[in-house]
């Protein structure tokens, strides 16, 4: 397996793909989320999604490290720490901008056409004044540490917060355990104490992964334990987060031990859809806010089964042309800035 695993990439992308399509079924379709659960509901929930990815992260951001001498471990550690927060702002920032601007002119359309669905998810947010200096401190601090959903100007990026705070207590997770060589079990031990909060217990499954040794799953072991994964990611109750987080370990489980799968997934158009899955997941509310509930105001789309599909299709197009700028020109900068501020200090 190379540095970021063969294959993972791709599913991080459709993870991102799925969270859009998630909050476009939202707006058409919502009794699809909000109705009766059933077997569909197990397989396409988006909080998996969202755990899905802090599973990852905890995984990439320790999966480097795992054979590092001490010296090397240290300084990993230290340069992931000075890139981290840079490594997210600059999608986070030009999302925010781009919102305000679509505000300032009006072209937001998402509590019109929220209103005359009823879709109280839809209508409810961009429904204050926008204001340069609030989207910069928005931008820059209120995402991480005081996210408010009803003042956003991205509410898809709440997991932001989680992202950042759990990758700075994982790194100290880390350096006081990752150097052992059965820092397993702390982080298994971590694992069942955080619970669910911040997305650190995923975090921590992540990092727990990296630390098993090699070995073969019969791939009849695999299908169960992707059955129990996707089963414990929708179970209700006062337990629902952390059987969620279980869930996606266990699904990030399989998949490592499902080369084939990850050979599919590493192919040339999956693994780009991962190269721009952060931008289109900061960029996929503006779309839906903006074109996609523009088309749906004017066609009246929701009436017709075939203007929602088109409606779907122009939005895809327009959220994969936009996430392949923003990555080309925002992302991909902001991994190259984030790379010479650390090497400033190192």
């Amino acid at each position: 397996m190379n540095d970021r695993v063969n294959g993972l990439e791709g599913m991080r992308g459709l993870a991102a793909f799925w969270v859009y399509t998630h909050h476009f079924l939202l707006i058409f379709y919502p009794v699809f989320y909000l109705g009766q659960h059933t077997w569909v509901n197990h397989i396409f929930n988006s909080d998996l999604a969202v755990s899905w990815f802090f599973v990852h992260s905890g995984f990439v951001l320790a999966w480097k490290g795992r054979n590092l001498s001490s010296p090397d471990y240290k300084m990993n550690l230290i340069d992931q720490s000075l890139r981290r927060y840079l490594r997210l702002l600059p999608p986070v920032l030009v999302s925010i901008l781009a919102t305000y601007f679509v505000m300032i002119f009006q072209l937001n359309f998402n509590h019109q056409y929220g209103t005359l669905l009823g879709s109280k998810w839809l209508s409810q947010y961009l429904q204050f004044e926008p204001n340069i200096l609030e989207a910069l401190k928005q931008s820059f601090f209120s995402l991480y540490f005081d996210f408010k959903s009803s003042t956003t100007y991205n509410p898809s990026l709440w997991t932001i917060g989680y992202e950042l705070i759990s990758s700075y207590l994982l790194f100290l997770s880390l350096a006081l355990f990752g150097w052992w060589k059965k820092s397993l079990w702390p982080f298994l031990l971590l694992t069942l104490i955080v619970s669910p909060w911040k997305g650190m217990m995923c975090f921590m499954l992540g990092a727990f992964l990296t630390r098993l040794p090699e070995h073969k799953v019969h791939p009849f072991f695999i299908g169960l334990i992707t059955f129990c994964g996707f089963f414990l990611s929708d179970l209700d109750g006062s337990y629902r987060s952390y059987a969620r987080c279980l869930g996606a370990g266990l699904l990030m489980y399989a998949l490592l031990h499902a080369p084939k799968i990850r050979s599919i997934l590493a192919r040339k158009y999956f693994h780009r859809l991962g190269e721009i899955s952060y931008s289109l997941y900061a960029f996929h509310f503006l779309v839906l806010a903006s074109l996609t509930s523009y088309l749906g105001y004017i066609w009246n789309a929701h009436l017709d089964f075939k203007l929602i599909i088109a409606v779907y299709l122009i939005s895809t197009l327009c959220l994969f042309f936009i996430s392949y700028l923003s990555w080309k020109w925002v992302d991909g900068p902001g991994i190259v800035l984030a790379k010479k501020f650390s090497r400033y200090f190192l």
